[in-house]
């Protein structure tokens, strides 16, 4: 029986090898732990792909995971957080007034865009439709977005060598320029589509 390994190397990084000498030797033994756990894995794969058309459904945004993959880079979150824990550090991220001349660049401006009453200089993120959608999400989708998100950021400081601990205090413009095209929506809808999240545009 012809069996198909590139969904399981693609999401898992298995070796190709592996995964066929797993198969070998569980035809050949039987029901043992590779058998369950190529089982396992296969079930996996159709849960997620499942629960991706599901996220869909809900019509998340870019915008959306701007605010998630900034909030994490700046925060140094990677690995998984509560939803309770999201929520409490993504509105005390939000509501915290930022001043200083790197707030007034363009990709802060992206973050920070939501303005408060008549005061231009007050401004916070813009954070109401992300908690909307995360209201919507159950525990498994909850978790595939956050796992996403997780590995975009990922991708996104190996790709482009940046981290920050100071928040935009005391960054140049050449380092917010970076942040800007490291996290622009470009870059976001073409991962987050890849990874089936966002919706293909026709």
């Amino acid at each position: 029986m012809s069996i198909s390994y590139k969904p399981l190397v693609e999401r898992f990084n298995i070796p190709r090898p592996t995964l066929i000498e797993w198969q070998k030797r569980a035809e050949v033994e039987g029901d043992n732990w590779r058998v369950r756990h190529l089982s396992y894995l296969r079930t996996q794969l159709w849960v997620e792909e499942e629960t991706l058309k599901e996220i869909r459904h809900f019509s998340p945004c870019s915008e959306d995971f701007f605010i998630l993959s900034v909030y994490f880079f700046f925060h140094n979150i990677t690995s998984f957080v509560s939803p309770q824990s999201l929520r409490t550090g993504l509105r005390e991220f939000s509501l915290r007034l930022r001043t200083g001349v790197e707030y007034q660049h363009e990709f802060a401006q992206r973050i920070w865009s939501l303005r408060v009453g008549d005061d231009s200089n007050r401004c916070i993120v813009n954070y109401h439709r992300v908690f909307d959608l995360l209201d919507k999400l159950t525990s498994a989708q909850y978790a595939l977005v956050i796992e996403t998100t997780l590995l975009f950021l990922k991708n996104v400081k190996k790709r482009y060598s940046i981290g920050t601990t100071t928040f935009l205090e005391g960054k140049t413009w050449q380092e917010l320029y970076m942040y800007d095209k490291a996290f622009s929506l470009k870059a976001i809808e073409e991962f987050f589509q890849k990874k089936g999240i966002l919706e293909l545009k026709t």
